[in-house]
């Protein structure tokens, strides 16, 4: 009975231990008085890297990947994906498509983007830009979406 509880608090530890892990993030952070940042990132097959920015209430939020995003011979899309993380229906507006994300903010928060890699087969490294802008017409999304 002891040796199955002991089990039972190390499989929970494992579990509490990878959630922890998962949820790590990379802030995205500018240089003094910038308002966009290049980076160059390397995402390993079927993995993901999580960043975040904090931004106000209204400004736009965009992140561009060029590089080795490619379609990849096993999937009939791009392998690399930019996703939201915790944005809000009908707070948020957000607008992902091939390469890119563009978020309008609908609160001032820490937002959560991930970018993943579906190639089963190999790493990809590509370049982010990422920017933060006070003027709504930057926002890819136009004035509504369908999320």
């Amino acid at each position: 009975m002891k040796k199955i509880l002991l089990l039972m608090i190390f499989a929970v530890a494992i579990v509490a231990a990878s959630a922890v892990a998962a949820s790590a993030q990379t802030p995205v952070v500018f240089a003094k008085g910038a308002s966009s940042k290049t980076m160059t990132i390397t995402v390993g097959p079927k993995d993901m890297k999580t960043y975040s920015i904090s931004v106000r209430e209204g400004q736009v939020i965009n992140f561009t990947a060029s590089g080795d995003i490619a379609i990849s011979k096993t999937n009939e899309f791009p392998v690399i994906g930019l996703n939201l993380a915790n944005g809000v229906e009908n707070v948020d507006q957000w607008q992902d498509g091939e390469g890119y994300l563009s978020v309008l903010a609908g609160q001032t928060k820490k937002y959560v983007v991930s970018i993943n890699n579906s190639d089963r087969k190999r790493a990809r490294t590509f370049t982010i830009k990422v920017s933060v802008t006070d003027d709504k017409a930057d926002y890819v999304g136009g004035e509504s979406t369908d999320q």
